[in-house]
């Protein structure tokens, strides 16, 4: 029984090592392509082409775009499935399955975000919002929001790129082919990190008065995955935002207040739940 029980361990143990090299090896092989970055616009069928801007949503797709293909190659390397979002809006960018993720039936969640670096502290980043608290996650059992139900993704990561803004970038001017050499790089010294999304999670909302999660802020929470949530586990990472009300949710509901706006005041509200 002892000797089953060490050897059902180390399988499962080289099972998780061999998912953990796979899924840095991409960040690898997407770091390395980053370094021959040569995105310089959008081409007609005249063949004028019109820079890239630096509007960030904008930017989000073309590196969507400059990746896809890496993707799909270790999907194929690594004899995995891959399942692409069929909207923008849907959940997760891209969904994987396969025996090296060690994950059985269950699927991987890929989503892809893209920051700035700050002018004044490059070890600060704008930050991402990770995706609403009030779809998926609050509907785990529905294809409304996520390419599959939320109860059959076993791992949830982000593959998050990072990024300085160029300066000298002429969003008015139209380039011949023939100058394409001229067109200013819109971004410079772009990086890419991989981590799990809860620990990169913040507990507080990621912008203005959304319902999407917000994210730690510097790259060394990125690359530590030290944020709030890193801790304390997966489990009250869904359990916070599952049950998150912003100020105008508390009210519709009759409330005085928000049950709770941080990790303390939570597991306050945690445990009077637990009394009750």
């Amino acid at each position: 029984m002892h000797k089953n029980l060490v050897q059902d361990s180390a399988f499962f143990l080289c099972k998780a090592l061999h998912f953990y090299f796979a899924i840095h090896k991409l960040a690898v092989d997407i770091r390395k392509a980053l370094k021959k970055w040569n995105v310089k616009g959008i081409i007609d069928n005249e063949k004028n082409i019109y820079s890239v801007s630096q509007d960030t949503k904008l930017l989000s797709k073309v590196f969507e775009l400059y990746v896809t293909p890496i993707l799909y190659k270790f999907a194929e390397k690594y004899h995995l499935e891959i399942e692409p979002a069929q909207t923008q809006i849907q959940y997760p960018d891209y969904s994987l399955r396969g025996d090296v993720l060690g994950l059985g039936e269950k699927w991987l969640a890929l989503d892809l975000k893209s920051t700035t670096r700050n002018a004044d502290n490059p070890e600060r980043i704008g930050g991402f919002t990770l995706g609403s608290f009030r779809g998926a996650l609050r509907n785990p059992t529905s294809t409304q929001y996520s390419r599959f139900p939320y109860v059959d993704y076993g791992a949830h990561w982000c593959l998050c790129f990072v990024y300085t803004r160029a300066n000298n970038v002429n969003e008015h001017t139209v380039y011949s082919l023939d100058e394409i050499n001229k067109i200013p790089d819109a971004v410079k010294n772009i990086d890419v990190y991989i981590q799990e999304k809860f620990k990169l999670a913040w507990y507080t909302p990621g912008s203005g008065n959304t319902a999407n999660i917000g994210s730690v802020k510097t790259i060394k929470d990125i690359v530590d995955g030290t944020g709030p949530f890193g801790e304390l586990g997966e489990y009250v990472f869904e359990d916070y935002w599952r049950n998150y009300l912003r100020k105008e949710d508390a009210k519709q509901l009759g409330l005085d207040k928000q049950p709770y706006t941080n990790i303390k005041s939570y597991l306050e509200w945690q445990k009077s739940q637990e009394k009750g």
